[in-house]
């Protein structure tokens, strides 16, 4: 049995990360760990904090703020719980009140996959895709990830990003050790090259040698364009597909995941993201 943890922030309960980590829980008979965060600037008391001099008046709206958010913690849990019993989903929860990035970074020491949504922010201001705490997940991280969409669809299709490096084949390889039986879904190996590249697969004989002994129904596809014509092809599929790349590296970049590229993919595909690094 495997061990999912899916990642919430206590005062804002995301319905996607709740939905794909039970489809894919059910399907693998999976543990699925609620990891509730919170974190000192998120808190509904910590803008007032600022603002108001320390007064009874003020205690009593902090108390009434935290109050609030204790209430808003225990309904994004009974949510939790509600749903991972009516899908028949073993599970447990983890209650972290400490630096949310470090604490939800050592949870995944000890998991197999985080699922989290790509809007987890930890902070009232909404900032452009993906956000400072997503990729510093990313980055640092120690298990693969997949990165969902505020909407849940059901998956029908595999895209696996392949540039030749090893980081983009170890993340085919993780996402075949984690979710097996869905490389028995319809599957793309995806290449992006510049306008003045070869059309060349990377190592063909040697990727289509392993491919097949993994994905059951897999065809091969090498684009002009670079990565904006890769980005516009995802972007043309219909919903239902799930997107593998390779990541940050400890020490550099692979071509999928420098940084813009990285922007680019979680901001404009509007589907999960399978994520891992070696």
């Amino acid at each position: 049995m495997k061990k999912f943890i899916a990642a919430f922030d206590s005062l804002r309960f995301s319905e996607s990360t709740l939905q794909y980590s039970l489809y894919l829980a059910k399907q693998y008979d999976a543990h699925v760990v609620g990891v509730f965060l919170r974190e000192a600037t998120r808190i509904g008391y910590a803008v007032y904090a600022t603002m108001v001099k320390e007064s009874t008046a003020s205690k009593t709206i902090f108390d009434e703020i935290d109050l609030a958010d204790k209430r808003a913690t225990e309904d994004a849990i009974s949510r939790f719980e509600e749903g991972c019993r009516k899908a028949k989903v073993g599970f447990s929860i983890h209650r972290d009140k400490k630096n949310a990035l470090d604490e939800l970074l050592h949870e995944t020491v000890f998991a197999d996959l985080l699922v989290i949504d790509a809007w987890e922010t930890f902070s009232y201001i909404e900032t452009s895709l993906p956000g400072w705490f997503i990729k510093n997940v990313l980055h640092h991280v120690h298990c693969p990830v997949l990165v969902v969409p505020k909407k849940f669809n059901q998956l029908n299709k595999l895209v696996l990003l392949y540039d030749g490096t090893p980081s983009s084949v170890h993340a085919i390889r993780m996402f075949n050790y984690v979710l097996p039986e869905m490389c028995k879904l319809e599957t793309t190996l995806l290449t992006a090259k510049e306008d003045s590249d070869s059309l060349h697969l990377p190592d063909n004989k040697l990727i289509k040698e392993w491919m097949k002994r993994h994905f059951s129904q897999v065809s091969y596809e090498v684009l002009k364009g670079g990565v904006k014509e890769m980005s516009a092809v995802l972007k043309s599929e219909e919903p239902g597909i799930l997107v593998v790349a390779g990541a940050y590296h400890r020490s550099n970049l692979s071509m999928w995941f420098h940084r813009s590229v990285a922007d680019l993919l979680i901001k404009e595909v509007k589907a999960p993201l399978f994520i891992a690094h070696n």
